[in-house]
């Protein structure tokens, strides 16, 4: 398939590189462990992929809290990667540069937040994930869902996608309010609020919206199995790779 669009990319690189972003183990574990449904040892002796890692703070919090067996943090964006070789010290990140609808590796968890709705292709990317999943891997994995405020901020996004990086970050301090709206928001803080709004409005090559049937198209699409599909949340999915082992009927059976 094409490349990544490469505005999309630079202004990923843009956000990861030179922008701070604030985070606590609090936090983090939050994001890593109870949003996705997995307990504190879940990634424990595992090769664990965080694909779109940006600034690799989720390869971070994996190295500093979990006893994974390896850590490959996978990022497209030059810059980003680049800002990681200089802040990942632990021994078991491997940083890989490459595109998640493309790049080739093997893990028994891979961890895809925040990412998938920014990629040309959305379909394409689940399946060569899958396809990098170990038998029995899952993919963890995080969707922007089409709603009403998604719809009504189109036309801001349109607007706002024509400036500059520079004079829109500049400008969220005006539009973070709007992420922090809901809980999750307002935990993450005023600066975090600040990303999401450059993630929503910035001048990305794309931006996806999806819906629950959407997204199990998407997987049916990658051969995985109807019920191995686990909606952890709103937009938060487990998906396992592999056969599914019991015969299910609707059969009544009385007790």
């Amino acid at each position: 398939m094409p490349a990544q669009a490469q505005d999309s990319v630079a202004a990923f690189g843009y956000e990861w590189s030179r922008l701070r972003i604030v985070e606590s183990r609090l936090s983090l574990y939050r994001k890593v462990f109870a949003s996705r449904g997995v307990w504190f040892d879940y990634y424990d002796d595992k090769v664990v992929a965080d694909v779109g890692s940006g600034n690799g703070r989720f390869a971070w919090a994996l190295a500093a809290m979990t006893k994974a067996r390896e850590i490959l943090s996978i990022e497209l964006s030059t810059d980003a990667v680049e800002h990681q070789r200089r802040t990942l010290t632990d021994s078991r990140i491997r940083i890989i540069q490459g595109d998640a609808a493309r790049v080739k590796f093997k893990a028994d968890v891979i961890y895809a937040a925040g990412f998938i709705q920014h990629t040309m292709d959305p379909r394409a990317t689940i399946a060569n994930l899958v396809d990098n999943l170990n038998d029995g891997g899952e993919l963890l994995c995080s969707f922007y869902m089409r709603s009403l405020a998604s719809t009504a901020l189109r036309p801001l996004r349109w607007v706002l996608s024509r400036l500059t990086m520079d004079l829109l970050w500049a400008l969220t301090p005006l539009l973070a309010p709007l992420f922090m709206v809901h809980r999750e928001g307002r935990e993450g803080g005023f600066q975090n609020a600040r990303h999401t709004a450059f993630d929503w409005l910035a001048g990305h090559g794309y931006q996806h919206y999806f819906t629950e049937a959407t997204i199990r198209e998407a997987c049916l699409s990658a051969s995985i199995d109807e019920h191995n599909i686990l909606r952890v949340s709103e937009g938060l999915y487990r998906i396992r790779k592999g056969a599914f082992p019991l015969i299910l009927d609707a059969e009544r059976i009385f007790f």
